[in-house]
């Protein structure tokens, strides 16, 4: 499909002049897209990818990722991915702004704690642990993403630990505690 044309019928055409026409093939489009670095090692070709066009709210197409760069771009620290996505219906056109969706998980999830558990004071994020004796010991902890009501903890705390939610100015260190378990399914 001629998506420009820059000469009229009868125009004198010399050598070296300026482009002519511009040919695009719609039936499948390029999508290129920039992931940041922590999702960097979770795409590869082949892979699934969702887009959604802000003037198509009611649709969604599918796209398959075709290439990558295999580098990070060093100014952004993003990697450059190709999704080519199937246009048959020609509702996409070239040029288009979209928003894809990657469905991948995680090679090393971190552990998701719920934001009032955080207790911040002057040497940094801590959470209050609770010992198997039910004595507290206040954890210095490494804090990723916010998600608002929970908290990426990327490290100082393992899976399975208890903490305190909550914590207020009544924990203290090596305060004893009874531990209170809470119901999953109220949270969510």
């Amino acid at each position: 499909m001629i998506t420009q044309r820059n000469v009229d019928n009868g125009a004198l055409v010399n050598e070296g002049s300026t482009l002519l026409f511009r040919i695009a093939q719609t039936d499948r489009l390029r999508t290129y897209v920039n992931v940041p670095q922590a999702d960097s090692i979770s795409i590869h070709v082949g892979q699934k990818a969702e887009l959604k066009i802000v003037d198509l709210p009611s649709r969604t197409f599918t796209g398959t990722v075709t290439r990558t760069a295999n580098a990070l771009d060093p100014a952004t620290r993003t990697l450059l991915a190709e999704v080519q996505v199937p246009n048959t219906s020609g509702l996409l056109m070239p040029g288009m702004y979209s928003e894809v969706n990657f469905s991948t998980p995680r090679k090393e999830p971190p552990l998701i704690i719920r934001a009032d558990a955080l207790v911040v004071r002057g040497d940094g994020p801590q959470v209050a642990l609770v010992g198997e004796d039910g004595v507290v010991h206040f954890q210095k902890v490494q804090v990723g993403r916010d998600y608002g009501d929970q908290l990426e903890i990327l490290g100082g705390l393992k899976m399975g630990q208890q903490i305190v939610i909550s914590p207020g100015d009544v924990v203290r260190e090596r305060g004893k505690v009874k531990p209170v378990l809470v119901d999953k399914s109220v949270q969510e």
